[in-house]
């Protein structure tokens, strides 16, 4: 690695720490460049602002988390086993570099709109693994956004409680029990 990439580098690690402890609104310039030891200005030099770098963070991860998951379901055989490749994937995803993870969980809502279509984002990923599942029977028909949410939710819930401090430790130890969840919400039968 290039002094120029080691720099950048280190500016973005220092505003992955930082907007994830602050906020990207209430992190300034002033003090990602304090944080990564260069004069502010440096920044610059590799990003024309600070929301285009908290863009490009978001976007980079978004896309590699989405790519893994997709080659974790691929790699597997049936829903069942789809389904336990892809928690196992976003849970050793989020052990890897719980900064980045945490990162991409709380901005989301503030980038999810600038996305670029054509973009691979992990919910369609899953989406897709249910469409597939319910095309040949494996699991009930059903809303496939709603069947979706409820399937995802049943592992980004506990990452955001591990966020907010409610459990530790690596997601990892739980993936097991998030799959087992993920699967019941999809096998069970509409009333």
């Amino acid at each position: 690695m290039g002094k120029a990439e080691e720099t950048k580098a280190r500016v973005e690690r220092a505003a992955l720490t930082l907007f994830v402890a602050r906020g990207v609104t209430e992190t300034t310039t002033r003090e990602i460049a304090m944080a990564a030891s260069i004069a502010e200005g440096t920044i610059y030099r590799h990003f024309p602002s600070k929301e285009q770098l908290a863009l490009d963070l978001f976007l980079r991860h978004h896309r590699a988390l989405a790519e893994a998951l997709a080659g974790a379901a691929q790699r597997a055989q049936g829903l069942r086993a789809q389904i336990d490749a892809i928690v196992r994937c976003y849970c050793e995803w989020a052990d890897d570099d719980w900064t980045l993870f945490a990162y991409h969980l709380l901005t989301q809502h503030m980038f999810l709109a600038m996305v670029p279509e054509g973009t691979p984002n992990p919910v369609d990923v899953v989406r897709e693994v249910i469409v597939q599942a319910m095309a040949t029977g494996e699991i009930p028909s059903r809303d496939a956004d709603l069947a979706a949410a409820a399937a995802i939710g049943t592992v980004m819930q506990p990452a955001t409680y591990k966020l907010y401090g409610r459990f530790e430790g690596p997601l990892s130890t739980h993936a097991n029990f998030f799959a087992e969840a993920a699967w019941a919400v999809l096998s069970v039968k509409e009333t």
